[in-house]
């Protein structure tokens, strides 16, 4: 009877620690995706300098070409807004961007304004049961920044 109980014991702790590594390497799968989608999202922002239509259409592409899906509920970034910025989340491509504009960066011209965005991406880890009862979408955010887009645009 003692070793039939070690046996189950054993057997208990081998497949908590097969459920751990599994759960390590779904989560840096799942980062590793949400990293390499923010860090293509700021380089198209750079690139057509600010949020426009290309490049909402060009981001598209690139979402669906990574194959990158978020529940809508996780994206809340643009929730806890300030007056300086704009905020949109796109809840069928899985990320937010917040512009955020700067003003007096450049000493010879008053007039010389710009923005810079953020962009948020969220890992996706769906566990059905632990997501209902604890919302991890504060926990799961990778964000970054584009550089400073210069503009005289008096509009921003």
């Amino acid at each position: 009877m003692r070793d039939a109980i070690g046996g189950f014991f054993s057997l208990q702790i081998i497949l908590v620690f097969i459920l751990l590594v599994n759960g390590y390497l779904a989560y840096s799968v799942n980062y590793t995706r949400a990293f390499r989608v923010k860090n293509g999202i700021v380089n198209i922002l750079e690139q057509y300098e600010g949020h426009t239509e290309e490049a909402k259409e060009r981001i598209a592409d690139y979402v669906d070409g990574m194959r990158y899906e978020i529940p809508a509920n996780m994206l809340n970034y643009c929730d806890s807004e300030d007056s300086n910025s704009s905020c949109q989340c796109f809840t069928n491509q899985g990320y937010c961007v917040k512009m955020t504009a700067v003003s007096g960066t450049d000493p010879n011209s008053d007039e010389y304004r710009g923005v810079y965005y953020t962009v948020v991406t969220y890992v996706n880890i769906d566990i059905p049961v632990l997501n209902r009862f604890i919302n991890l979408g504060n926990f799961l955010q990778v964000r970054g920044e584009t550089r400073a887009i210069y503009t005289t645009d008096p509009q921003v």
